[in-house]
């Protein structure tokens, strides 16, 4: 019962030009619990399959008017969730490779054993829904690490990976650099341009970020219009050389300017708490000092915010 209740939510085309397969197919399928629906013609089978609904297409190889590979193509066009299975009774290895090639799930040769066409749409649909929640998944997943405007790593995240970082440099006795970055008058440009160009600039500014950076660097939205880059394996010379290119990039671009921080380890500290505040002490430094600069961080700016 608990299999016939699931299959009740699977629909399936089913398409033969041969009444007797057709109608043994349907009544073995129905009997399982499937919502079925049939077809002799591929013509009244593309204009079911774009009604949509169905997760399953049982497709004969040879049909008048049009082939079972062609009928698969167009299935595959307008629904490519759609699960196709190709019967037929005298294909060939190339067919059964040629209608993989085009999508195919399955290839199954007549006369069809009911079982097995069974265990097939079983496993095809079981597939399926790993597929679905695999992918479900990685999407929560990233959801709980990243920026839902920018799509670079949040708060949450960026504190994970620093600690994590830090480790390990220490460990390696390698240098590390992170800056702290911050949107110079970002208050009055929202409040002139309005909230929805405000999202846009940071959108806009997470992908400067993106094309001046190293795939291996961590940036992330630091909160509102603050934002930080971790760069690995990096001395402070090296990272002040890409602080000026997104600085520039920016006035260019963006009719706005960043002020930006930077601290290193283990040149400043050797704590991931510590080096987050010098480089945000080093950041509100510059701004309160003309803005739109790099600014690396010194013991005078202890008490700076």
């Amino acid at each position: 019962m608990a299999d016939a209740n699931m299959n009740k939510k699977t629909r399936i085309l089913l398409v033969d030009d041969e009444q007797e397969t057709l109608d043994l197919i349907a009544e073995y399928l129905t009997e399982k619990g499937f919502d079925l629906s049939t077809s002799t013609t591929a013509e009244h089978a593309i204009q079911l399959a774009e009604q949509d609904g169905y997760q399953i297409a049982i497709v004969d190889l040879h049909l008048p008017g049009m082939t079972g590979s062609e009928l698969l193509k167009h299935i595959k066009k307008v629904r490519p969730h759609i699960q196709v299975i190709m019967i037929t009774g005298y294909g060939t290895i190339r067919d059964a490779v040629e209608c993989m090639k085009l999508g195919a799930s399955d290839f199954i040769t007549k006369p069809i054993l009911l079982d097995h066409l069974h265990l097939t749409i079983n496993r095809i649909l079981q597939e399926s829904r790993l597929k679905e929640e695999a992918e479900l998944a990685v999407y929560y997943k990233n959801l709980s690490r990243t920026d839902e405007l920018t799509g670079l790593y949040n708060f949450r995240h960026l504190v994970s990976l620093l600690k994590s970082e830090v480790t390990r440099h220490l460990r390696y006795n390698r240098t590390m650099s992170l800056a702290m970055i911050d949107i110079d008058d970002f208050k009055s440009y929202n409040d002139s341009r309005g909230h929805e160009e405000g999202n846009e600039l940071l959108m806009r500014l997470s992908h400067v970020f993106r094309h001046n950076t190293r795939n291996c660097d961590v940036l992330a939205r630091y909160g509102g219009e603050e934002f930080v880059i971790i760069f690995p394996e990096t001395a402070l010379e090296e990272a002040v050389i890409v602080a000026e290119r997104i600085c520039r990039t920016v006035s260019v671009t963006l009719e706005v300017s960043v002020t930006i921080g930077l601290a290193g380890l283990p040149r400043h500290t050797a704590d991931y708490n510590e080096l987050i505040r010098m480089a945000d002490r080093a950041m509100y430094w510059g701004k309160q000092h003309g803005k739109n600069q790099i600014v690396v961080y010194d013991d005078s700016m202890s008490t700076c915010k």
